[in-house]
């Protein structure tokens, strides 16, 4: 019997740098969760990211032309920090910080992991580090995050996350 179009959600994937080669995780969990629980509730979820969802454009800061393009428009968000913050905005200490903190103060669904794992303590810019301890610290008494330690602790914690939130909504 044909379906009549699924409900699309846009999940955001926000993370500087030193966490993007988790990027492949986190789609992986995207595709597992329409396979598995998408298809049978008529929902899909399709992964966002600034490296296959902008385009160049002109006239604003990057953030805030990245804000217009699409990142205003997502329903959620995965929100990943490692050793990096990343890039200040004009309003915020790295943009991750600020689509975080977008995301949250219009009531959607941030699902925020601080990632541990072993890395060459020469790359570590401590400031950098000293950011993500403090922000990791502000959220302490603000939600719920998770820590995580290897890839395969990220890729069932987040597709059960997300798989809960659709069965709790």
């Amino acid at each position: 019997m044909p379906r009549i179009g699924a409900t699309i959600y846009d999940l955001l994937l926000s993370c500087p740098g030193d966490v993007i080669d988790l990027k492949d995780i986190i789609d992986d969990c995207v595709k597992n969760f329409n396979k598995l629980l998408g298809e049978t509730n008529n929902i899909r979820v399709d992964l966002k990211h600034w490296s296959t969802d902008s385009f160049p454009q002109s006239g604003d800061k990057p953030q805030n032309l990245l804000n217009k393009q699409f990142i205003d428009d997502c329903d959620l968000c995965v929100a990943l920090l490692g050793n990096r913050f990343g890039t200040p905005t004009d309003n915020y200490d790295s943009g991750t910080e600020e689509e975080i903190e977008n995301m949250i103060a219009n009531g959607k669904q941030v699902f925020l992991y601080f990632i541990e794992r072993s890395v060459d303590p020469s790359t570590i810019d401590t400031e950098q580090l000293s950011k993500v301890r403090s922000f990791k610290e502000k959220y302490t008494d603000k939600g719920i995050y998770s820590v995580i330690k290897s890839e395969e602790e990220l890729k069932a914690q987040f597709l059960n996350s997300l798989s809960l939130y659709f069965i709790k909504n």
